[in-house]
């Protein structure tokens, strides 16, 4: 009996210690991805069905993991050569390639050790692990009158004369952000769900309630705002966490965004909404183009620089959008309602929030206003500028009806430039 119960503490330390390595391994890649390298290896074998994510950790896979075995015994040799250490792995499907996450050696520099694998004929492809970050911020409150800024957000776009003909019924639309509120009580009814891809417990979190809540919160439910695509199907792919210093603001890497952007793939979303932006990075642009092949369509927030930079706005066919009013100097950006827009916010309340990101979440929902009213993808960048005055916002009203039905979206426009 006693030997039993010996046997069954050392299990238990055993379990304790390696749940603490597996922490450990999160936060080290949180605190400090410059130690970290994404190595992508020829993986053939990898089954269709298989969903991405999968790894021994299991970032949100419901299907089996699939690596064929001389990827299997090539990441170990690449690990032995380079005294690395693997803390994240999962196949992409959509690539052909098995992704791992390998922990440096200590003192290594990562551009020597990058430049030696991208010469390494095993290596697919090596990169640093980057470091993303959403676009957005909550305005300072109070306010007397809580549904002001979300009437001229609404007014400013049609979008009351445009759900006359359509509110997004039937388009799939994927939401690469934070955890959300999916308990609010203005998403009840909506067609809202969540996956976690962050490798830790998804806690709600403010940025991706406030996006999700622009594009679908429920609408005619004699509550709080309605989205501006109340009816299309809304996936959440939970990629980013709550930055420490300022939760109003999120961090995502290269390998968290890069299952999100497969899953997106995998769920053959029409819309892809990206209200983040970070350097230039080879694998997510890779899978973004792959996307763009298939008609999705990538809607991107602007930088703070301006400037249509980095992973994801400068890929060529994303859709980039910025805040009315911001300074711009990038051309062919789209713009809509970014300041002082009325959405929700955890724990089942409502804030005011700024930033490209808001500006993004509003072209999505227009997006799928303009899908389900049966236009086609390659058509709606440029309906949607047509739409926008130099300077101003897109008008969904006018995308949908058409120049020839141009007054029947006037009252809204004379609301909006009035209220700038």
């Amino acid at each position: 009996m006693k030997r039993l119960a010996a046997l069954l503490a050392m299990l238990v330390f055993a379990g304790c210690m390696q749940v603490a390595r597996e922490t450990t391994d999160e936060e080290l890649i949180r605190t400090h991805p410059e130690r970290f390298v994404v190595i992508t290896l020829h993986n053939t074998d990898t089954m269709p069905s298989a969903r991405a994510g999968s790894s021994p950790r299991d970032y949100g896979s419901t299907m089996p993991y699939a690596i064929a075995p001389t990827t299997r015994a090539t990441a170990r040799e690449l690990a032995t050569h380079y005294r690395m250490k693997p803390v994240r792995e999962w196949p992409i499907a959509q690539l052909s390639v098995h992704c791992i996450v390998y922990e440096m050696n200590a003192g290594e520099s990562q551009s020597d050790l990058l430049r030696r694998l991208r010469s390494d004929a095993r290596v697919e492809s090596a990169q640093p692990l980057n470091s993303f970050t959403t676009m957005g911020q909550a305005e300072n409150g109070p306010y007397n009158d809580p549904y002001a800024g979300l009437q001229g957000s609404l007014a400013a776009m049609g979008v009351p004369q445009a759900h006359a003909w359509s509110r997004g019924k039937g388009v799939n639309i994927a939401v690469i952000d934070t955890g959300v509120d999916a308990s609010h009580a203005d998403f009840a009814g909506s067609h809202v769900s969540v996956s976690n891809f962050t490798g830790q417990r998804l806690r709600p979190a403010a940025h991706g309630t406030a996006v999700t809540g622009i594009i679908a919160a429920t609408g005619g439910n004699r509550l709080g705002i309605v989205g501006v695509a109340p009816e299309a199907d809304v996936h959440v792919l939970a990629a980013c966490w709550s930055a420490a210093a300022n939760p109003s603001q999120a961090v995502c890497d290269s390998f968290t965004l890069a299952i999100a952007l497969a899953n997106a793939i995998e769920l053959k979303a029409n819309i892809v909404n990206l209200s983040l932006g970070g350097p230039s990075d080879p694998l997510l642009r890779r899978l973004v183009e792959h996307g763009l092949a298939r008609n999705m369509i990538f809607v991107a927030a602007l930088p703070g620089t301006g400037a249509a930079s980095g992973f994801p706005s400068e890929i060529p066919g994303v859709v980039v959008v910025d805040a009315v009013g911001h300074a711009h100097t990038a051309r062919d950006v789209l713009l809509a309602p970014g300041t002082d827009v009325l959405t929700l916010a955890p724990p089942n309340g409502y804030d005011f929030v700024s930033g490209s990101s808001m500006a993004a979440a509003n072209v999505s929902g227009g997006i799928a206003l303009l899908l389900s009213h049966r236009l086609k993808a390659n058509e709606v960048r440029e309906i949607l500028a047509q739409t926008a005055p130099t300077g101003d916002s897109i008008n969904l009203c006018v995308a949908l009806a058409g120049r020839q039905a141009h007054e029947r979206c006037l009252p809204t426009v004379s609301r909006a430039s009035r209220s700038d």
